[in-house]
C-alpha cells in the first residue's frame, strides 16, 4: 500500500514538471525581446481607410546609461535625442500594421509592458473607440492597466514634443496620469474602465494630451477632457470644466486648487479642496425628469495675497458665499455645454434615473438625449472653511 502512495506520488509531481515546463518553450529572452512603451494611433493623412501606428520601444542599453555619458548624450550631460526607437507603420487594420512591424525589427515586440495607448482626434471622431481598441483587448499579451488618452490633433505629432525629465514620451504621459491623485484638470481611465463604459452604452470623458509652447521647444501636457458620445469623441472640455464635472460625479481630488479672487476687498485667495461630497436627486414631473446637484465642499486657506489683517468671522463667511457662488456657476456652465451643446451624458443623469426609477427608465430610454438636453439642474453649493493657516 505503501509503495503504491509513493508511485502515484511520484508520477504526480512527473505531470506538475512537465506541465509547467511545457508552457514555457515559447518564452524569450529579455535581449531578444522589443518592449513597447505606448502605442500611439491615427488614420493615414492620405488614405482615410487605413490606419498609422506608432510605437516607442526602449533602447535598453541607453535607458539604463545616465544621461549625456554617451550613447546617444549631447553636449553638456544634455541628451540630444530620447533613448528610445519609434517605429511607424500602416495598415487596412492594427493586426495588419504589427505584422508590418514584425518584418522592421529582429525583435519579437512584446505589449506586456506597455503604458500608454494614445488615439489621434481624427481617429477618434470618426471611429468607434471600442473599435480601435479591439485588437488590445483580444491581445493575450495585452496588459488591462494600460491607460488610455486622447490626443488633440494627431496622436504621431506628440513626438514633437521633448519631456525634459522623463526618458520617453510613454513614460511622461503614464507618470503625468498618475498625478490624478492630486488634480482634477484630468481623469484617467484604463483599458478596461474605458471598455466597461463603453460597452455598457454610456458617455464617459477621457483625459487629452496636447503640445504647448514651452520656453525654448515644445512641452506636453496632460489637461482637460475628450466628450466621449455614442463611442466617438465630439468635443473637449477645458481643465476648469472638467474639474466642474468631477464635482458633479463625486471623482474630484483631494488637493485640488481653485483660485479665488475678490477685487471688491482687494484680496486673492486660493482654497485647498479637502473633501466634496455630491448628491444628486432625479424627479419626473410628468413626462419631464429634473435634477437636483447639491455639493458640500470643505476646503482650507492656502494661500491670501492682499492686505495683512487677519481674517475675522464675518470675512471667512463671505469668502465662503463667494466661493460657493463661483463653484455653482462653473457646474451650471459645464451642464449646459453637455447637455445644448453636445447632449452627452457624461455626468451620468441617466443612470441615476435608472436606479431610482427603472419601470420609467425603460419607457423613454430610447428618446432619452432629447429629454435630458431640456432637463432642469438645480444646483445647491455650501462651502465650509476648515483651516486659515497658521498666520490667521
Amino acid at each position: 500500500m505503501g509503495n503504491r502512495r509513493s508511485i502515484c506520488t511520484l508520477i504526480a509531481v512527473v505531470v506538475l514538471k512537465i506541465v509547467f515546463l511545457a508552457g514555457c518553450w515559447d518564452n524569450l529572452d529579455l535581449e531578444r525581446r522589443a518592449l513597447v512603451l505606448g502605442t500611439f494611433v491615427d488614420l493615414v493623412p492620405a488614405h482615410q481607410d487605413k490606419f498609422e501606428l506608432t510605437m516607442e520601444v526602449p533602447i535598453l542599453r541607453r535607458m539604463a546609461a545616465r544621461p549625456g555619458a554617451g550613447g546617444g548624450g549631447g553636449s553638456e550631460g544634455r541628451e540630444e535625442t530620447l533613448p528610445t526607437w519609434r517605429l511607424t507603420v500602416t495598415g487596412a487594420t492594427f493586426a495588419e500594421a504589427m505584422r508590418k512591424a514584425s518584418t522592421r525589427s529582429e525583435r519579437q515586440f512584446f505589449f506586456g509592458h506597455q503604458k500608454v495607448l494614445l488615439i489621434g482626434e481624427e481617429l477618434a471622431r470618426r471611429e468607434r473607440i471600442q473599435e480601435v481598441l479591439d485588437f488590445w483587448t483580444r491581445n493575450r499579451e495585452s496588459y488591462l492597466a494600460i491607460t488610455v488618452l486622447l490626443a488633440q490633433g494627431r496622436a504621431e505629432e506628440i513626438f514633437s514634443a521633448r519631456p525634459k525629465f522623463a526618458r520617453s514620451v510613454s513614460m511622461f504621459l503614464q507618470e503625468q496620469s498618475e498625478r490624478q491623485i492630486r488634480t482634477s484638470r484630468f481623469v484617467k481611465h484604463t483599458l478596461a474602465e474605458l471598455l466597461a463604459a463603453l460597452y455598457g452604452g454610456r458617455d464617459i470623458l477621457v483625459s487629452r494630451v496636447r503640445t504647448v509652447p514651452g520656453q525654448d521647444s515644445l512641452e506636453l501636457e496632460v489637461s482637460g477632457t475628450g466628450i466621449i458620445k455614442e463611442g466617438k469623441l465630439v468635443g473637449w472640455l477645458s481643465p476648469e470644466e472638467t474639474k466642474a464635472a468631477l464635482w458633479v460625479t463625486g471623482e474630484a481630488r483631494k488637493q485640488d486648487m481653485i483660485p479665488l479672487p475678490l477685487p471688491e476687498l482687494k484680496y486673492v485667495f486660493t482654497l485647498e479642496l479637502c473633501k466634496v461630497k455630491n448628491k444628486i436627486r432625479v424627479q419626473v414631473q410628468g413626462d419631464r425628469p429634473e435634477f437636483s446637484v447639491k455639493l458640500e465642499v470643505t476646503a482650507d486657506i492656502a494661500e491670501k495675497i492682499g492686505a495683512p489683517e487677519p481674517l475675522n468671522p464675518p470675512l471667512l463667511r463671505y469668502i465662503e458665499a463667494r466661493a460657493a457662488e463661483i463653484m455653482k456657476e462653473r457646474v451650471e456652465e459645464v451642464v449646459a455645454k453637455l447637455q445644448k451643446e453636445y447632449q452627452a451624458d457624461v455626468l451620468g443623469f441617466g443612470k441615476k434615473i435608472e436606479e431610482a426609477q427603472p419601470r420609467w427608465w425603460q419607457q423613454v430610454k430610447g428618446n432619452w438625449r432629447e429629454l435630458y438636453a431640456h432637463a432642469p439642474v438645480h444646483v445647491e453649493v455650501k462651502v465650509k472653511i476648515r483651516r486659515t493657516g497658521m498666520v490667521s
